[in-house]
């Protein structure tokens, strides 16, 4: 090969150095600068031709004095594995270029000794510009960080998502209510265990052939209501809200209060339903038995006006009959004692007064007895018991034909005062209703206290009757005398219970919670 091949050679791979974009540097055995490219100039730190001799240290950051330089303690390390043949490699931000720098150190092989020189080649220095590189990564790590974030915040709503979906899937097993879902169809796909438990159904029954309003065995109507009605007022406002009857599986008639919610997808086409039933049943059947008893309440409201009014009849009829009668006698007597005294007969006149006495005794007894009746004193002066006993001495005294058996188990202060009248009167009127229809020969009474409960017994050997063919109408023997002790029963707090059959006599029996 002739030395212009040579040199010709020579230029091209140094124009081919030139052209590259990393600063490459050819340093002798103590480190210093034997050629470099031309990106040095590209770079600013000096011509080619000026920086021949230099340390790299000193081209690259000229006017550096930090002790901490990293080129600095770089060259030693390098210095010592260039002796064992191994290169030196690292990227660093270089705070004088102001660059992400990558350096090589690279060994190369020596000339033997004969043809050394004193600037023979040791190593070559390459340093890249990686910048741009630098910023392409720190650029990718932080989408990867922002990546990894999305994801972490994906996977944390997920997770959340899942747990309220059990959360609430748990609600759903074990609220009271039925809940159901169907497909946009209406055919069942879910129903919660209180919702089986309300059909009959259990756990394992199939529920795919039912559907929503017409799979419980409802009547007809309802079913109308529901596909007609509900589920399109559902579709057009999102929310159907109304009450609903449906049968479980054995045939018991359900009332409940229902909702039923139609859902969409994004694109507002309605997916599925769901409905929510509330069990009214009890509801129901509270609100019918307190209209019954409030139209009970007003049907004996008439009758205790009736009632009321026989007994102010009775009352009138007994003044004017008895008392009303010797009252007016004992007018005609005076007028004649007047009569007589006015013509000078004062014997005669001091007779017919003393005829007047007996007649005075007997409205005084008559007095006794209609206010006795009203309410007799002894009540009110001794109490209760003594008060049952001069009944009953009365009463046998007038009906020796009935036997009465007594039981009063019960002290006087525990009959509480307000009781001790509606007491006496139920007893009064069980008596009378006895020696009126009952044609019997024995009657027990028992009063007695036992776990805060004061309890009333009445009960005979009569002809007894059958309660169901009681006549309800006005006047005696219209059962007026049986309903008055259960409305002063019902009045009272207490609870009435009545038993009877034909040939086997009449059993009451009044029961009234006291306060221990």
């Amino acid at each position: 090969m002739d030395v212009r091949t040579i040199e010709r050679a020579k230029q091209q791979w140094q124009s081919a150095a030139d052209m590259m974009p990393q600063l490459i540097c050819l340093l002798n055995g103590q480190g210093r600068l034997i050629h470099t490219n031309r990106t040095i100039e590209r770079w600013g730190l000096g011509r080619v031709d000026d920086v021949k001799g230099l340390h790299l240290h000193a081209i690259l950051h000229r006017d550096c004095v930090d002790p901490d330089c990293y080129l600095t303690s770089l060259w030693p390390s390098a210095i010592a594995r260039l002796a064992r043949g191994e290169r030196t490699e690292c990227e660093v931000l270089d705070p004088v270029l102001k660059r992400h720098v990558s350096i090589l150190v690279q060994p190369l092989v020596r000339p033997p000794p004969q043809f050394r020189e004193a600037d023979d080649l040791n190593a070559v220095v390459m340093m890249g510009d990686i910048s741009e590189f630098k910023q392409t990564e720190a650029g990718y790590q932080r989408l990867h960080a922002e990546l990894e974030y999305l994801a972490c915040h994906e996977k944390e709503r997920r997770v959340l998502s899942e747990s309220m979906q059990m959360r609430l899937l748990a609600i759903l097993e074990k609220t009271t209510d039925y809940i159901a879902m169907t497909d946009v169809a209406g055919n069942l796909v879910y129903l919660n265990p209180a919702g089986r438990t309300l059909l009959g159904l259990g756990p394992q029954d199939d529920i795919s052939q039912m559907k929503m309003g017409a799979c419980h065995g409802s009547e007809q109507e309802v079913e109308e209501k529901i596909r007609g009605e509900a589920i399109p007022s559902a579709i057009r406002s999102g929310l159907w809200r109304g009450e609903s009857r449906l049968r479980d599986t054995a045939g018991r008639e359900i009332h409940a209060s229902q909702i039923i919610i139609a859902h969409r997808n994004d694109d507002g086409e309605v997916e599925h339903f769901s409905t929510i039933l509330r069990d009214t049943t009890e509801q129901v059947r509270t609100a019918q038995a307190l209209r019954d008893s409030h139209a009970e309440l007003r049907r004996l409201s008439g009758l205790l006006a009736t009632i009321q009014e026989d007994e102010r009849r009775r009352i009138a009829l007994d003044l004017h009959d008895g008392l009303g009668q010797s009252l007016s006698l004992i007018k005609l007597s005076i007028e004649k004692a007047g009569q007589l005294l006015a013509a000078g007969s004062v014997s005669e006149a001091s007779e017919s007064l003393q005829q007047l006495i007996p007649q005075i005794r007997e409205a005084m007894v008559e007095v006794r007895r209609v206010s006795t009746e009203l309410r007799p004193s002894i009540l009110d002066d001794l109490g209760i018991l003594p008060t049952l006993s001069w009944f009953f001495r009365e009463f046998e005294a007038a009906c020796g034909h009935i036997t009465v058996e007594k039981a009063f188990n019960v002290a006087e202060h525990e009959v509480p005062v307000p009781l001790q009248i509606i007491l006496y009167r139920i007893i009064q009127e069980a008596t009378n209703n006895i020696v009126k229809h009952a044609c019997a020969d024995r009657m027990r009474i028992s009063i007695e206290r036992t776990d805060e409960v004061l309890q009333l017994l009445i009960e005979d050997n009569g002809c007894g009757f059958d309660p169901g063919r009681l006549p309800r109408g006005d006047g005696e023997g219209g059962g007026l005398g049986l309903l008055s002790m259960k409305e002063r029963a019902s009045f009272s707090g207490g609870s009435y219970r009545m038993t009877s059959a034909p040939g086997q006599g009449t059993r009451i029996e009044v029961s009234w919670p006291c306060e221990p």
